[in-house]
């Protein structure tokens, strides 16, 4: 519709051609053949009173060239065509003849809309370009969408993921990424798993010289002075500690291990959570409180009770630890949306925001005054994370230096 707006002849023209039609026709209606045929010379137009055969009135003489042309003339008000000529332009009179008149090129509509053809092609041809581009681009995409998805998959630790059975390419580049990436990943798992063995490995063949240790130790002590007791209890308590440590790397190890699996149970936890906050009141000291801030006994959650007791007891003993010895601790649970909260609050000296972003790294323990005197391992905040996600969750640590700590854990509620 634009294109024909564009290509037809402007009012002003065609009211010019009109008044010439009406004067033709008064030549005709008085039958003046000789003033029609001066008037056809005198016009600043090419034009012939013709009849149906393109035949002149006038016995003017027609070029064959635009006798031709008249043969594909062109209607007054229709559209003419996009290529700028000298095209005829037919007028029926009302006698029955028809005014033809040679259009100048000058005055074709194609001369004048040019520009916007120009412009309207370019604009179709990019839009053109842009879908074929489009789909083009979402065909690439889709094989590295999946690839993305199965890197995603690959760090999030599923070492036994792999791509070309499922990337389904026709693309040679992308399989031979496909075949690369799985190259890399099975260089991956190779090495994780090595690690992985090899720290189980390490851990199992120590306790079995440290079980002779202690045994040794316990038939030494028969036999010594009271006054070397004291040394060998130094060595007992070692003894004691290297166990402790073999065993928190095996529960580390048995956690990180893909094969572990899980099994979520609707739990009431309020009796998970008083069992766990008593044992630990046991274990504190005098000056230290525990306190259970929630009064809600029906919250219940897709949990495991032992990981979820374990979760709950390490959070409970690192407050303990290194939240003082006249610390609060406080306990709540709370209902969010579609998850159950789990706060462990101390008002100990807290932890600074780089030390933040790392607690929950494996072997990793906090560098302060408070620290330093306390023994561990740097593997208890891990374990709980490990913990925490293999129940669908996830767990935050925020604090303000000299004002506290707060463990949040998140869990699954039943819907």
């Amino acid at each position: 519709m634009l294109l024909d707006d564009l290509l037809t002849l402007p009012d002003e023209l065609q009211r010019e051609f009109k008044t010439l039609a009406k004067e033709a026709e008064q030549y005709i209606s008085i039958n003046d053949t000789s003033g029609l045929k001066v008037w056809e010379k005198t016009q600043k137009y090419t034009l012939y009173v013709v009849d149906d055969n393109n035949q002149s009135v006038t016995n003017n003489a027609i070029h064959p060239y635009i006798k031709s042309k008249m043969s594909f003339s062109h209607q007054l008000h229709k559209p003419m065509n996009n290529r700028v000529s000298k095209p005829m332009i037919m007028i029926h009179l009302s006698s029955g003849l028809h005014l033809m008149v040679q259009l100048p090129w000058q005055l074709h509509p194609a001369e004048r809309a040019k520009y916007y053809l120009w412009t309207v092609r370019l604009c179709v041809s990019a839009i053109f370009l842009a879908i074929v581009s489009w789909l083009f681009a979402k065909h690439l995409q889709r094989p590295l969408k999946h690839l993305q998805s199965i890197s995603h998959q690959l760090a999030s630790g599923n070492l036994s993921v792999r791509a070309p059975n499922t990337l389904n390419s026709n693309i040679k580049e992308f399989n031979d990424l496909a075949n690369d990436f799985d190259h890399m990943a099975g260089q991956i798992e190779k090495l994780v798993m090595s690690h992985k063995n090899l720290l189980r490995n390490i851990s199992h063949e120590l306790r079995t010289p440290l079980t002779r240790q202690n045994l040794a130790i316990h038939l030494l002590k028969t036999r010594l002075q009271p006054e070397q007791v004291k040394y060998f209890l130094q060595i007992e308590d070692d003894a004691n500690e290297m166990n402790h440590l073999i065993q928190k790397i095996l529960d580390f190890s048995r956690l990180d291990n893909q094969n572990y699996s899980v099994k979520l149970q609707r739990t009431l936890l309020m009796p998970i959570v008083t069992k766990v906050i008593n044992e630990s009141i046991l274990q504190a000291k005098s000056t230290q409180e525990i306190k259970l801030v929630t009064q809600r006994s029906d919250i219940v959650a897709l949990v495991e009770c032992d990981l979820f007791a374990g979760v709950l007891q390490n959070a409970l003993n690192n407050a303990l630890k290194y939240a003082g010895g006249s610390c609060k601790i406080e306990v709540n649970i709370l209902l969010d949306k579609d998850q159950v909260v789990i706060e462990v609050s101390d008002n100990g000296p807290g932890l600074s925001e780089v030390e933040l972003v790392q607690i929950f790294e494996p072997f990793y323990r906090a560098n302060n005054d408070t620290t330093t005197e306390i023994e561990g391992y740097g593997l208890g905040m891990a374990i709980m994370k490990y913990n925490v996600e293999q129940m669908n969750g996830r767990i935050t640590a925020e604090s303000i230096l000299q004002e506290g700590l707060t463990i949040r854990c998140y869990l699954p509620t039943v819907k």
